[in-house]
């Protein structure tokens, strides 16, 4: 907060906090962007921060929420081996080839199942 010159007692940095994540519960459209302004803006305006700079400083905490979480989540990537590019092309769950003998042991699976559960085939 004090990087955008606002300097609100720690109340306020956790009002803030509550009404952003229970914002995010809630996604209303892609990256919520718009309503996590307002949710941010809200409390610090009662707090007496000019409705632009509580504004701003909602797009700047979106910014740098989302920056952590995407170079989070490329580090992790990263470590299994896997870029952005691989996993546009990795296959559906529905597209993946079950080997011939897995589909056999899968068909057997569903045949005992049934007769456990006495359905006929």
């Amino acid at each position: 907060m004090r990087a955008f010159d606002i300097h609100s007692p720690l109340p306020a940095a956790g009002l803030v906090l509550l009404l952003m994540n229970v914002a995010t519960l809630f996604p209303l459209w892609p990256g919520n962007i718009g309503l996590l302004q307002a949710a941010i803006a809200l409390p610090l305006r009662s707090y007496g921060v000019p409705a632009g700079k509580a504004i701003a400083y909602g797009f700047g905490l979106q910014a740098i929420e989302a920056s952590v979480g995407i170079g989070v989540g490329l580090i992790f990537l990263a470590r299994e081996g896997l870029s952005f590019a691989m996993l546009r092309r990795m296959p559906q769950a529905a597209e993946a080839e079950v080997p011939e003998d897995q589909a056999g042991v899968t068909e057997a699976r569903e045949d005992r199942a049934r007769a456990r559960a006495r359905i006929s085939g």
